[in-house]
């Protein structure tokens, strides 16, 4: 099987799934049993809402958001927020994004640390 190699501050929400296993397309080979594993990367700071599927050979960047029940089939790259079926990126992770969800207040991570 794959190698998965999974970076520091990585979340998994519920149902996460990570394929690295590969078989032939031709039922005469697949029949045989034979059987490869391409690796996975993920990168810091990653979080995989419910139910994402990564597939075999993907590498997911640093500082990513992977939205609920998407399905990864190529690459992500550093600081992007990315859904779907297949996952797309659909925009950059910018400082704007330090603001409180549906408010105006800036988010200090400070205030947090103990």
């Amino acid at each position: 099987m794959g190698k998965v190699i999974i970076g520091n501050n990585v979340q998994f929400a519920p149902n996460v799934s990570l394929y690295t296993a590969g078989h032939p397309i031709h039922p005469d080979s697949r029949n045989s049993g034979y059987e490869y594993g391409i690796g996975i990367t993920i990168g810091d700071n990653v979080w995989l809402g419910g139910n994402v599927v990564v597939n075999p050979g993907v590498h997911i960047g640093n500082n990513v958001v992977i939205g609920s029940g998407s399905v990864v089939i190529k690459d992500i790259p550093d600081n992007v927020i990315a859904i779907g079926n297949p996952c797309k990126v659909i925009r950059e992770i910018t400082e704007e994004d330090c603001k409180y969800y549906y408010k105006n207040y800036e988010f200090d991570v400070d205030d947090y640390k103990e």
